[in-house]
Parts: structure tokens; C-alpha cells; sequence
């Protein structure tokens, strides 16, 4: 009897080592556990204040950059058609009356010039060029304005059946098709432009291409100083793919965007 009574007393004590060895076990897993899951919200909130960080340095970038080719632009197209205007004008002659009539048509056409300007910058910075008409009429209307300005030749090709992406990407397909043509213009000495837009069942392919003298893209001042960054940022915002090619006999920028 005392026996079975010292089993069971045992038994009880046994149990209960048990039961507290399995509640201080679960309680230490639930503690690492918890710490590892405090742990990965912390870095997952760094990793996120980071690229808050860096996409907002990367729209500051691209405001910069923005603006500084509208000043050129306003510099070289406009201010120089009105300087021009101003010239023409303060040198009139009323005497001659022949001579101040030539000077005036002139300088009013120097200033329509100035003024169709200043609507095609103000039209291809304007999204809702992309809400009404879409991107390939955006891309179209950017390529008659760089041939009004430059001697190059830009083409522009379209394949596949066309599918038209939400404003947002459109947009931002848009200014990186912007971007891209501005370098070639600034820095490549480049004589011709294509753009080719391939509408694949599941992906679009855009492509802008050139036949000037490249660059080593494996130089950081080159990518950074071309705006390449700039089309870097706008990729990855549409989570696009991004590829650049480019040697002695030209420069490819070929942007993959999912549906």
C-alpha cells in the first residue's frame, strides 16, 4: 500500500516536472519567437524608412532635373526668339517705313515662334496630355517638337496588339521616354532616334535607341550624369525591368513593363 502510494506520489511529481518543463519550453520559444518577430518588423521598418529615403532623394533628383531642362529650354528656344524680337524692334527706323515694316513682321513672327515654344514645354510636361490622348499620341507630339528644334531624325515603331496601361504608368513611361531623348540630345551626338513600343500578351517592350557615339556604362559619373538614375527610379516605381546596351555605335534603353 505505501509502495503504491510512493508510485503515485512519484508519478504526480514526475507529471508535473512534465508539464512545467513543456511550459517554461513553450514559453522561452514563444519568447525568441516573438523577440525574432520584433526583430523582423525592425528591420522591415528600416529597410522601408530607407527607401522612403532614397524614393524620396530620387524625386527630388527628377523635380531637379526637370527644371533645369525647362530653363534651358526657356534659355535657348524662347529667350533667344525674344532677345531677337526686342533687337529687331528697338532698331526700327520710322523714317524708313518699308524697312520698320519687315523689322515688325519679323519680330512678330520671332514671337508666335517663342509662344508655340512655350505651349509644346508646357504641353509635354502636362499628364493630362497622357490622360486624353494616351502614350503613343504623347510620344508623337514630343518627337514633332525635338524636330522643330533639332536636325535629328526620331522615328517612332509600334508592334502587337495595343493595350493602354493605367495613367500612372503611361505617365511615367512617358518622362522616362523624356529622359532618355534628352540625353541622346545633350550627349550623344547622335544624328538618329528610334523608338520602338512591342505589345507582348503578358509585357510591353519599349526601346529607345540611337547611332551616336555611346558611353562606358560601367562608369557611375556617366549614368548619373546622363539622368540614367532618373529612369532607374521610374522603372523600379512601375516595377519594370530595366536594360541598358551601348558602344561606339550607339545607345539602347529597353524598358520591360508588365501588364
Amino acid at each position: 500500500m505505501q509502495t503504491s502510494r510512493e508510485l503515485m506520489f512519484m508519478l504526480i511529481i514526475t507529471t508535473t516536472l512534465l508539464i512545467l518543463v513543456l511550459v517554461i519550453f513553450f514559453a522561452a520559444l514563444l519568447y525568441f519567437y516573438q523577440k525574432k518577430r520584433t526583430a523582423y518588423y525592425e528591420s522591415l521598418n528600416t529597410l522601408k524608412t530607407n527607401y522612403e529615403k532614397n524614393l524620396l532623394s530620387t524625386q527630388l533628383e527628377i523635380q531637379e532635373e526637370t527644371q533645369q531642362n525647362i530653363s534651358r529650354e526657356i534659355h535657348d528656344n524662347i529667350g533667344l526668339a525674344l532677345t531677337l524680337a526686342k533687337l529687331n524692334l528697338n532698331t526700327i527706323n520710322t523714317e524708313e517705313l518699308k524697312l520698320a515694316k519687315g523689322k515688325i513682321n519679323q519680330s512678330i513672327e520671332l514671337i508666335g515662334t517663342a509662344l508655340q515654344d512655350l505651349r509644346n514645354i508646357s504641353r509635354s510636361l502636362n499628364s493630362e496630355l497622357i490622360t486624353n490622348q494616351g502614350l503613343i499620341k504623347a510620344i508623337e507630339e514630343e518627337i514633332s517638337r525635338i524636330k522643330r528644334s533639332t536636325t535629328i531624325k526620331v522615328a517612332i515603331h509600334v508592334s502587337g496588339e495595343i493595350r493602354y496601361l493605367d495613367t500612372h504608368k503611361e505617365l511615367l513611361l512617358f518622362r522616362i521616354i523624356q529622359e532618355a531623348l534628352n540625353n541622346t540630345i545633350k550627349h550623344s551626338q547622335a544624328t538618329k532616334i528610334k523608338i520602338e513600343l512591342l505589345y507582348l500578351p503578358t509585357k510591353l517592350r519599349l526601346s529607345v535607341s540611337d547611332n551616336g557615339k555611346g558611353f562606358n556604362i560601367e562608369q557611375p559619373e556617366c549614368q548619373k550624369g546622363s539622368g540614367l538614375s532618373n529612369i532607374q527610379a521610374r522603372t523600379k516605381i512601375i516595377k519594370g525591368e530595366y536594360i541598358i546596351e551601348s558602344n561606339n555605335n550607339g545607345t539602347r534603353i529597353t524598358i520591360i513593363i508588365p501588364y
